[in-house]
């Protein structure tokens, strides 16, 4: 699919209805869920949105208000894979609907999730009957990941209960193979990741739980009024680490679904107490893997809402170590826990080390932890722009990208509020959903890389991203068209999923590369380490795409390279911690690079 497939879709929707309901987008009269159109700078958007041009229709059911159920505030997940390898990105939304508690009758299937498979021509079309992957629990997050090296990505989902693994059959249908993978958490999980934390070849799950929720407790505001809870009304939990056994139980073994026609069963195994997980409570958001010491061996990073966050060390003997206080990544700059939802990473400052990007609430700053090397982190989001414009907020989501290629990795966020505005504020009657959930709304934003490191808000006038008032929560990146640059999944609270495409004035040259391993069904390398080299420069990425906020996103590294028309080399560090290089060559494409093929380092 070219991007010119895209340019023939119309870029001006007739009408496009705002999560208020008031009115249309486009036009008078103006969309109720937008700023005043009058802030922001006269200056082009850098994203379009296009999901009703291109037939992506998904609205989130969060059930009707009025039960103060908790985990209604702190949905939706999403995410963007090619489950059917036919080279394009297709995208998986979660719904939730009414709450499973007493006294309230839940219809399955207004909570249903959505698979939309992308056609040849750029469109969507729902394939969630056909394909087996319309889980009706309620949906919190997803990670997507390649459990029995068959080549073809499966996917967990994390529910307020029991979660899901859907085994890919290959074929374009999934079969929910929970029970005999031996991945039945029940617990409220949050997000989840797949990672081979041991280097046999598997992927492993670690799975975050938020807190231990019982829906009985009424909780309320400063104002005396009935308010969502929050975590320390309830007391934290552990997470789990599930050892993928699959290579060790022989091919055609067991009674899953697969058993039987000369395949490898799904199996593994619940190592939490013997990794030494289960030592830490804590009340887990957002989760991502990778090597954060630079040992070659998967690590794992788990934020934690208003506790402290979680670096598991990986030990290199089936154990982990607790070290973010010692790293400096567990508090903010005062050394207290903040709400941490939301991660993002990047290298900043090109030394070959994560640096990460962690959301919070409103009173709060982000924070920006930038690497010192092996040794550890430094917490300044205040020298990099990062503080001030971001505190009246509360930020789920957020990638780091280059938008506009110049070579500077730009960060974008989303978010929306989860408690009740002061008392001043009337609280609209439960029947009027869209009113209610408009209270919560916030807008998003876009921050732009000076090339130093320092970061200034997009605020334009015309971004419908930025300027959109909703109650924003999953934001995944990946490249929808095949044009080479990076777009938006976005998923909303009782609202349309919007997929923005990226539109921005480029400045320079692109590489994508995706590192697989031939050895292995030809999956995605999972906590492979991937650098170009150019000109004296070099950029790294990392091949993690469980992060954010409840999202999965494409795997495949993006790298804008400014002026370059060619790079030098590809430096890979793979999972199993060896390295290879292999040849530059001309930029503005593809490149899939296989384990084993390199030069060896």
């Amino acid at each position: 699919m070219t991007s010119g497939n895209w340019r023939s879709f119309s870029l001006v929707a007739a009408c496009v209805c705002g999560l208020a309901g008031a009115g249309c987008w486009g036009g008078p009269p103006r969309d109720a869920s937008r700023d005043d159109g009058a802030a922001g700078e006269d200056v082009p958007a850098l994203f379009e949105e296009i999901q009703d041009q291109v037939g992506l229709h998904f609205v989130h059911n969060p059930g009707r208000p009025g039960t103060w159920f908790y985990p209604e505030i702190m949905i939706m997940g999403a995410a963007m894979f090619d489950y059917d390898r036919d080279g394009d990105l297709d995208i998986y939304l979660l719904n939730c609907g009414d709450p499973p508690i007493p006294g309230v009758r839940r219809d399955p299937s207004q909570a249903i999730n959505r698979l939309f498979r992308q056609e040849a021509d750029g469109r969507f079309v729902d394939v969630t009957q056909a394909s087996g992957l319309g889980d009706d629990g309620y949906g919190m997050g997803v990670a997507v990941g390649d459990v029995d090296n068959d080549g073809y990505p499966d996917v967990y989902i994390t529910n307020y209960g029991k979660d899901r693994l859907f085994w890919n059959d290959g074929a374009g249908h999934f079969e929910d193979i929970t029970e005999s993978a031996g991945v039945t958490n029940e617990r409220w999980s949050s997000a989840a990741c797949f990672l081979d934390y041991d280097r046999d070849g598997w992927l492993d799950l670690y799975v975050a739980n938020y807190i231990d929720h019982f829906p009985e407790r009424e909780c309320f505001g400063t104002s005396g009024r009935r308010d969502y809870c929050g975590p320390a009304s309830f007391d934290p939990t552990v997470d789990q680490l599930y050892r993928n056994v699959t290579g060790e139980t022989g091919p055609g073994s067991g009674d899953g679904p697969q058993a039987g026609a000369g395949r490898r069963v799904a199996r593994f195994e619940d190592v939490t107490v013997r990794a030494g997980i289960a030592e830490r409570q804590g009340s887990g958001l957002g989760v991502m893997a990778l090597d954060f010491d630079g040992d070659g061996w998967q690590d794992i990073y788990v934020a934690n809402d208003m506790l402290p966050n979680f670096l598991w060390i990986n030990q290199r003997d089936g154990t982990f170590s607790d070290e973010a206080l010692m790293r400096g990544v567990a508090n903010d700059a005062q050394g207290r826990p903040q709400a941490s939802m939301g991660l993002a990473v990047t290298d900043l400052n090109a030394d070959q080390f994560p640096d990460l990007y962690v959301t919070h609430m409103a009173g709060e700053m982000n924070a920006l932890y930038m690497s010192d090397g092996p040794i550890g982190y430094r917490e300044v989001s205040m020298q990099h722009g990062l503080a001030v414009s971001m505190h009246a907020l509360t930020t789920y989501g957020a990638v780091f990208l280059d938008i506009d290629h110049d070579g500077a990795d730009d960060l974008v966020t989303a978010g929306g509020s989860m408690k009740l505005p002061d008392a001043a504020v009337s609280v609209p009657s439960f029947d009027d959903r869209d009113a209610y959930w408009k209270i919560f709304a916030e807008h998003n934003q876009i921050f732009l890389n000076d090339g130093d490191g320092n970061f200034t808000p997009r605020n334009s006038r015309h971004e419908l991203f930025t300027t959109r008032r909703e109650v924003s929560r999953a934001l995944c990146a990946g490249d929808i068209d095949g044009d080479g640059d990076l777009d938006l999944l976005l998923g909303n609270t009782a609202g349309k999923a919007r997929l923005y495409r990226n539109v921005a004035k480029k400045s320079g040259n692109w590489l994508r590369v995706r590192v697989i391993e031939p050895r292995l069904g030809g999956r995605d390398a999972y906590g492979a380490r991937v650098t170009v080299h150019a000109a004296a420069k070099f950029w790294t990425r990392w091949i993690s795409p469980g992060s954010s906020y409840l999202c999965s996103h494409d795997p495949v590294a993006h790298f804008g390279l400014g002026k370059l028309d060619r790079v030098e080399r590809v430096d890979v560090r793979w999972p199993d911690g060896s390295n290879e290089t292999f040849p530059g060559g001309p930029v503005n494409q593809l490149r899939v690079l296989s384990h084993g093929e390199g030069v060896p380092q």
